[in-house]
């Protein structure tokens, strides 16, 4: 998994070089983020004496590598990759974020859709994969740190792996992060 991450990065940066060489255009960063994820499943079921009882929140880390495209001075297109580690799961996450920058000031909101992808060989493929609306805000603490929170919701119905009752079971995901993040 690590190596998978490492190949992203190593994708981004060589597409970086490539691509500041081509245009020499400054207004392209590539930034890396890290920080605190917490996952909150929603659960539903047609047996409310067993809903919340299979699949419980989660809280771990994540670390991401973005590629800021300026559009203009306020707007970016913001394609990011990030891997989440929690205590019983691995998720890859792949997005396509729009920002918007605050005139001055140091604010901005982000706003788009992901991908959540689960590891694990007990899903069907169909399961790993989920559609998501992701919303957040960032301050710019310097030109090159920066610090980020998001709220993502999913809109996917997964079906449990083991669906004990019926097919109509499902779960979705909701997360909340918080991230500091370093441009190159």
């Amino acid at each position: 998994m690590c190596r998978n991450l490492f190949l992203v990065l190593f994708a981004f940066v060589t597409f970086q070089n490539t691509q500041s060489q081509a245009f020499n255009s400054p207004s392209v960063n590539l930034s890396v983020q890290a920080g605190y994820l917490a996952i909150d499943p929603s659960y539903s079921t047609f047996y409310p004496e067993v809903s919340g009882e299979f699949i419980t929140g989660e809280a771990g880390l994540f670390i991401g590598v973005n590629y800021n495209l300026k559009l203009n001075r306020d707007f970016s297109i913001i394609p990011e990759i990030s891997f989440i580690s929690n205590k019983e799961s691995v998720h890859y996450r792949v997005a396509g974020l729009v920002e918007y920058r605050i005139p001055s000031t140091g604010f901005y909101s982000l706003g788009g859709l992901q991908v959540n992808i689960l590891s694990g060989n007990s899903l069907s493929f169909y399961d790993r994969a989920g559609f998501e609306l992701t919303g957040g805000i960032g301050y710019d603490i310097s030109s090159s740190f920066y610090l980020e929170g998001r709220y993502s919701h999913e809109f996917t119905d997964r079906l449990k792996p083991q669906a004990p009752f019926q097919e109509e079971d499902y779960y979705r995901f909701r997360s909340y992060s918080i991230g500091m993040g370093f441009r190159f």
